[in-house]
């Protein structure tokens, strides 16, 4: 019967969708394989809100954080020099979001993400240092300039980091 059932079909006049449907399913695979940078770049924002909260529970940033009475992180790192603190407090607040960004994103998207990631990570560490300030923390310039160091070189580093577990899972 299922034989019969596949030559029947084998056998169905060919007919083409129109040229309409065509183009329209062609044009939304080259975008779902194609995002832009800016598409990407939004859902990078979200992430880092998302995982930005979740960071200052464990780890206050320039003295913001959820939990007042304990210093998390900062105060493992405060042993080795401000500089030092406030560069490893910038590369886990954004290296977090990297990590994360490597395992909820679309493939196309992560390497959209991987190509712009010396511009899309620098313009999110400045918006979030720019925020921080907004916000009342005392920003300085040495302190301000490692934190935003370490924020890049944590995200790019911790990028490379998912995608290798990415390619291991």
């Amino acid at each position: 019967m299922k034989k019969a059932e596949f030559e029947e079909f084998k056998n169905i006049e060919e007919i083409s969708p129109p040229n309409r449907v065509t183009k329209l399913i062609l044009s939304r695979v080259r975008h779902d394989l194609n995002p832009s940078s800016l598409s990407v770049f939004k859902k990078l924002i979200l992430i880092q809100l998302a995982t930005g909260f979740i960071t200052l529970v464990f780890c206050p940033q320039f003295g913001i954080g959820f939990l007042k009475s304990s210093m998390g992180l900062m105060g493992v790192l405060m042993k080795f020099g401000d500089n030092i603190c406030m560069a490893g407090c910038g590369a886990v607040f954004l290296g977090l979001s990297a990590l994360i960004a490597t395992l909820v994103l679309r493939p196309e998207e992560v390497r959209v993400l991987k190509k712009n990631e010396l511009v899309q990570f620098p313009i999110l560490a400045l918006a979030v240092l720019g925020i921080f300030t907004c916000l009342g923390a005392p920003v300085l310039t040495a302190l301000g300039v490692a934190w935003l160091l370490g924020s890049i070189v944590g995200a790019v580093s911790t990028l490379e980091v998912g995608l290798f577990l990415k390619k291991m899972i």
